[in-house]
């Protein structure tokens, strides 16, 4: 044996133990690196990556499968996407009565919300009754439903008499409860005429193939300033589909509070996102509820809401979106501008150089989104993001050069992060890098029990006042206005005297 000189060896153990330690150093930062990002146990995210290339090393050498059944065991983790199933926490109301959240979702109590004029009510109580007021209505006319449960199948129903700004038609049960449409149909009501209100109304899908019930309602081309108000919309793919049709957008829409539901993930690859709303401008989307919106088939990937194509102006504020509720598994992504693109021929400027410009996201509650981010931006320029709570999701995702964001008075659970090319400011939001990387959630100590819901306050000191002021910053969740100089971080301002108790039912 040939003894090595005392240098060498010693530089050869130094040598060695800068390997090791470097070696663990890369290891780390890859480990935390991958967590930041993904969100998820970096085991996890590595294991999705890795799961391909075993399967695919398995068919190219079958002699050796039984290598990769024993790799796939040891390395290969369980996707939490691929668990479909019920959560285990108390599932939502059942019905408008049990809606106790005042302060978002539809209002029970309110009956009168819309008035007609004199001399301009047609009472209905058939299903036909209903169609051949719709075909007759004109401007200024109430069509009010008795009580009862209209079943539709066939068909759509067309919605093609225009009311005028001054005096839209109002479709409408008196009190939300006392009317129930049920529809086994492709799409429910197909608008394609300007100023109608769809008020009060139990819509249920009730299609034995569930890719069947696409939208409760299809609003297009000519149908501008549609408002659905006070709503309560359950088992459908994408309950509100918007869209241009023959060279008209339907801008200035108005969708407030109403409850967007789906009793299980649906058994469809189509797209399913409640509000699913592409090339308008001016629409306004508040104070709804939109939860348990997923799907079995295709990519898995859904979205709460989101508004693409070209458009500019639209705005998302005072909304609760909870992803998982009733039941979890999926890709759930909260709001969006920008979605997954669109196609250019659907776009409103037949280009979708940025497919939203202008957006605002503001004073809302995005929660339990956990196998993704609660806000995606694609494209979107010029978006504000302010005074929201984002919970138990991943955060924020900026995507693309087109997309740029000031974001501001957030609360975040999760990390914001700028992908190819997005770029954002951020300022007085509360969310924490080193609580990021760990997978910790920022908010956990801010409310008496976030995550079923509970949003009463328990530390005063990083949420009072500590806010950045800004201008025509709307009202927060309890419709209280934003104080100038005073602004609390998250969408409730605690300092005011409180209007509302946010705690969900």
């Amino acid at each position: 044996m040939i003894a090595l000189p005392r240098r060498l060896t010693k530089l050869l153990g130094w040598l060695i133990l800068l390997f090791l330690v470097g070696g663990a150093l890369a290891f780390s930062g890859a480990f935390l690196a991958t967590q930041y990002i993904f969100q998820e146990p970096a085991f996890v995210t590595w294991s999705r990556l890795l799961k391909p290339e075993v399967q695919w090393q398995r068919q190219k050498y079958p002699s050796a499968r039984f290598v990769f059944d024993i790799l796939e065991k040891v390395l290969v983790k369980e996707d939490p996407r691929d668990r479909f199933g019920p959560t285990g926490d108390r599932p939502p109301p059942s019905e408008p009565s049990l809606w106790t959240a005042d302060f978002v979702g539809p209002r029970v109590s309110n009956a009168a919300l819309s008035q007609a004029r004199e001399g301009d009510l047609v009472i209905v109580q058939q299903a036909d009754e209903l169609k051949r007021a719709l075909r007759t209505a004109r401007p200024g006319t109430t069509i009010l439903l008795r009580p009862g449960r209209y079943r539709f199948s066939g068909r759509s129903i067309v919605i093609d008499r225009p009311g005028d700004p001054a005096h839209p038609i109002l479709l409408r049960a008196a009190a939300l409860g006392d009317v129930t449409l049920q529809f086994d149909l492709l799409e429910g009501f197909h608008v394609l005429a300007p100023y109608w209100v769809f008020e009060n109304l139990i819509i249920e899908g009730v299609c034995r193939k569930e890719g069947r019930c696409e939208h409760a309602f299809h609003i297009v081309g000519k149908a501008r300033g549609t408002v659905l108000r006070n709503n309560w919309v359950t088992n459908f793919n994408s309950a509100v589909k918007v869209n241009a049709a023959r060279g008209s957008v339907p801008d200035d829409g108005l969708i407030e509070h109403n409850l967007f539901i789906n009793e299980g993930p649906r058994d469809t690859s189509s797209p399913v996102t409640p509000l699913d709303i592409v090339a308008v401008s001016a629409w306004r989307v508040r104070k709804n509820v939109i939860a348990d919106f997923a799907k079995r088939q295709g990519n898995r990937t859904s979205y709460g809401a989101f508004f693409k194509g070209a458009g500019s102006g639209n705005v998302f504020e005072q909304n609760l979106v909870r992803c998982e509720w009733r039941h979890r598994g999926g890709i759930r992504v909260g709001f969006s501008f920008g979605g997954g693109g669109t196609s250019q021929r659907a776009c409103r400027n037949a280009r979708c150089d940025a497919e939203q410009q202008d957006g605002i996201l503001r004073s809302n509650i995005i929660m339990n989104c956990p196998n993704d981010v609660g806000v995606y931006l694609n494209k979107s320029a010029g978006t504000l993001i302010h005074n929201n709570l984002i919970i138990n999701t991943r955060g924020v995702d900026v995507r693309f050069a087109e997309s740029d964001a000031v974001i501001v008075n957030n609360v975040i659970d999760g990390r914001v992060l700028a992908r190819d090319g997005g770029s954002f400011s951020a300022d007085r939001n509360i969310m924490d890098a080193l609580d990021a990387l760990l997978l910790r959630k920022s908010s956990a100590d801010l409310y008496a029990d976030p995550a079923r819901g509970d949003f009463r306050l328990r530390d005063l000191d990083r949420i009072l006042g500590k806010g950045l002021s800004l201008e025509n910053a709307g009202a927060d969740l309890c419709d209280q206005p934003y104080r100038r100089g005073l602004t609390d971080i998250g969408p409730i301002q605690y300092g005011l005297a409180m209007t509302c108790t946010p705690v969900l039912p």
